[in-house]
């Protein structure tokens, strides 16, 4: 379809579809390059974890006032479950990332046989109907389990992490994230099916972000 045969209102609304788009998008991407920084963090977690049991070193340090998280003392303990806390913020903050650049898993037969038009549609309906839904409702009953974990001053049983309402309050975080980025693939997508070029646009845009 050329420039000359799109109707004025069909690239008008493709072009204000794309500009809505692009911000919520581009919110997701920066959490997700910024949560990817977190994997060092695993990593220097799990070697430190590795040499402190073959050092058979158990309480690394303890100090009178208390510190977010860590309470008043650091042990093998803690560095174990932070380096699991560690890796489920990573899960839960680059999940928009994953669904943008379509690395998440999608178990589909037909879905890549579809135009750029048909997979915009299936997307669409897809985010709007179970995706956003999903995110929403889940974001908003863990609301509960966040608010329980402060009230209760829920931590670590065995010497660990304390604080585990920050933990926690990462699932509801990281799932308004997704339900954001999924609105602004929702503007994108739109923009495609208004305008099939709009898909050649993201592509090359993608390509110049993924190089970048």
């Amino acid at each position: 379809m050329t420039r000359a045969t799109l109707a004025p209102w069909r690239e008008r609304g493709a072009a204000v579809c794309a500009a809505l788009g692009r911000p919520l998008v581009g919110l997701g991407l920066v959490v997700g390059r910024i949560s990817s920084w977190l994997l060092l963090l695993v990593m220097l977690a799990v070697l430190t974890t590795v040499l402190l049991n073959a050092l058979g070193v158990n309480e690394i340090g303890r100090w009178d006032t208390k510190i977010l998280l860590f309470g008043d003392a650091l042990t093998i303990n803690s560095i174990t479950e932070l380096q699991w806390h560690l890796f489920g913020i990573l899960t839960l903050l680059g999940g928009t990332y994953a669904l943008h650049h379509d690395t998440h898993v999608r178990v589909d037969l037909v879905y890549h046989r579809l135009s750029p038009q048909g997979r915009a549609i299936v997307d669409v309906i897809g985010h709007l109907l179970m995706l956003i839904p999903f995110c929403l409702l889940i974001a908003w009953l863990s609301k509960h389990f966040v608010t329980m974990s402060y009230i209760s001053n829920e931590q670590s049983n065995y010497g660990g992490l304390t604080d585990r309402y920050l933990i926690k309050a990462m699932l509801p975080l990281g799932l308004v994230f997704l339900a954001v980025g999924a609105l602004g693939q929702v503007f994108a997508k739109l923009a495609v099916i208004l305008d099939p070029r709009s898909a050649e646009a993201d592509s090359i845009a993608d390509e110049g972000a993924t190089h970048g």
